[in-house]
């Protein structure tokens, strides 16, 4: 009797094995003939977007667009004594909860007058006068402005430095000392809301390995950077620039200083611009760690003075195929929050 018990028990789970094994062929029999299989997600993408205009046209730009960005970016000279009071209210009250500032050290040259004059050093603006604390009264003053703002304001100070149309590009080893004077005034002013964003021309004509040569004399140290930015401008016309040819320099960025990447500015020519848009968005989902991304259709500088470069001044606002695909890669990231904070200084970062 124990025996068949014994045998009886040994068929039992012989034949429950075997309807297990079977269940998943009968699933993939039962299926349609074309069904797609199944692809894992990856999560949602937290990115920020942001966009070159003021507050008080945000609700008309997405209005236009169709979605909200979470950030509003503007340029500001040394020279330019405006107060920003007025805008960071603007922008508080239109529940933007981040900035980013272009800050230049210079009095902004006409683009007319061409890129040699743009270029020469201007005397109490130079990296060397910075480092020696010549702008130290404004600087401290403009960052307990900025500290005021009730959100993440990103300080874009002196970009595209490895270029040759502006003139704190002169001077490399001084422009690592004032970088990290500024760093050190903000940071003393109490304007912990800030975020140091050292952002770096993609420079497409020279060789990568010339490029990076020349970006990294200008890298003032993980301890005094929070993201590193890149502007991504197809120009068209002789500078046409396929989004392809951005991914190089973006994977480099991240590779070689460890830290969260910004778009700092990003547009293109007219002509082009929908296939242009398609393939930044898709570029942007092959790169969820693309922290920010911040359209700008402001004035360029670098139009005025190259000859035969395409339509940059074009809107959006009045584009419906182009705010389509702006507003899809908006919602692509909107699993963020509107202003999160890149993380502090990585030990493993380049120094």
């Amino acid at each position: 009797m124990r025996h068949l018990f014994l045998n009886l028990l040994t068929l039992s789970a012989t034949l429950i094995v075997l309807a297990v094994l079977t269940l998943p062929a009968l699933h993939v029999l039962g299926q349609e003939p074309d069904a797609e299989p199944a692809v894992a997600s990856a999560g949602p993408v937290h990115r920020v977007f942001g966009v070159a205009v003021d507050p008080w046209h945000l609700d008309d730009w997405s209005r236009s667009v169709g979605a909200r960005p979470q950030l509003v970016a503007k340029f500001q000279s040394f020279a330019q004594r405006r107060p920003l009071g007025p805008y960071m209210a603007e922008a508080q009250r239109q529940a933007t909860r981040a900035l980013m500032i272009s800050w230049e050290p210079w009095q902004p040259v006409p683009a007319a007058r061409g890129r040699d004059v743009q270029f020469r050093p201007q005397p109490g603006y130079r990296n060397a006068d910075i480092s020696r604390g010549a702008q130290d009264a404004y600087i401290t003053r403009f960052a307990r402005t900025i500290s005021r703002f009730r959100g993440v304001v990103y300080l874009r100070y002196a970009h595209e430095m490895n270029g040759i149309w502006y003139p704190w590009t002169h001077d490399s080893r001084h422009y690592r000392t004032a970088w990290r004077r500024v760093v050190r005034l903000v940071r003393r002013a109490g304007a912990r809301n800030v975020r140091f964003v050292w952002s770096v021309n993609p420079n497409l004509y020279e060789q990568p390995a010339t490029w990076l040569l020349r970006v990294r004399r200008y890298w003032p140290g993980a301890r005094y950077v929070d993201a590193v930015g890149v502007t991504t401008i197809d120009f068209g016309g002789a500078k046409d620039y396929d989004v392809r040819r951005f991914e190089p320099r973006l994977t480099t960025l991240r590779r070689v200083f460890r830290k969260p990447l910004m778009i700092t500015e990003a547009n293109t020519d007219y002509a082009g611009r929908v296939e242009w848009l398609r393939d930044f968005r898709s570029m942007l989902a092959r790169m969820p760690w693309i922290h920010a991304v911040v359209w700008s259709q402001l004035p360029s500088r670098g139009k005025a003075q190259m000859p035969g470069a395409g339509m940059l001044d074009w809107s959006v606002q009045h584009d419906p195929q182009a705010a389509a695909l702006l507003r899809q890669i908006i919602e692509d990231g909107s699993g963020d929050d509107g202003a999160r904070s890149p993380p502090r200084d990585r030990p493993d970062a380049a120094r």
